[in-house]
């Protein structure tokens, strides 16, 4: 394990990794945030109003 940090330089392995980490975290997240089911608007404004009706009674 040791020979492979004298191939890599720790410090830039460690930043790579914190880079892609919080690129994928924040992908993440903005996916989860843009479905239905974790709308900001549906959190925001409480529940979604039904739709009006189009047929006459």
């Amino acid at each position: 394990m040791w020979r492979i940090w004298l191939l890599f330089d720790p410090r830039r392995v460690l930043v790579a990794m914190t880079v892609a980490l919080v690129t994928m975290v924040l992908l993440l997240h903005f996916i989860m945030i843009s479905g239905p089911t974790y709308d900001i608007d549906t959190w925001a404004g409480g529940p979604p109003q039904p739709a009006a009706s189009t047929a006459a009674p």
